[in-house]
């Protein structure tokens, strides 16, 4: 039996949008005690966390001399 992180218990949606982007909406049951920290930290940092987190998952794919 595993252990389910933390960040598991987020639920993300991604919809695109009319543009060509997309949105990403984070819910999560703020009740949670696994949760207390994620909620304590509001918007902005949570935001930081999401998009910090995209980046690293993404570098590899990232041409950094454009």
């Amino acid at each position: 039996m595993s252990k389910q992180c933390w960040i598991e218990k987020l639920n993300l949606e991604v919809t695109d949008q009319d543009d060509g982007g997309c949105m990403i909406t984070i819910d999560w049951d703020a009740d949670n005690p696994e949760l207390a920290e994620w909620t304590s930290w509001g918007e902005e940092k949570q935001k930081t966390f999401v998009i910090d987190s995209l980046y690293n998952a993404l570098e590899c794919f990232i041409d950094h001399d454009h």
